[in-house]
């Protein structure tokens, strides 16, 4: 009985760990907004004309355009610099 209760508190645990990560996590904006003040946004913009958000930066491994709110670049998977734009997205680490 006692190992029936273990079992379920431990689920239970895990169950709240990984929604409390999941609230943690910065969401992506939808396709064409500005993360900053959510207006419609060219894909090629590095920065929002309304808000001066940076919407993009150079990967730190192959040089490519990386969205600010992309935690991994899609091409070649490096890790985003820890010092560049986004501002409130990476005070959140």
């Amino acid at each position: 009985m006692m190992l029936l209760f273990l079992l379920l508190f431990a689920s239970l645990a895990l169950a709240v760990v990984r929604q409390v990560e999941r609230l943690d996590a910065v969401p992506e904006p939808p396709g064409g907004c500005c993360p900053g003040c959510g207006n419609a946004v060219e894909a090629d913009w590095m920065i929002c004309p309304r808000c001066k958000e940076l919407l993009q930066n150079v990967c730190p491994g192959c040089g490519r355009s990386l969205p600010v709110f992309h935690r991994f670049c899609a091409d070649c998977g490096s890790p985003r610099a820890k010092d560049y734009g986004g501002g409130e997205h990476d005070q959140k680490s």
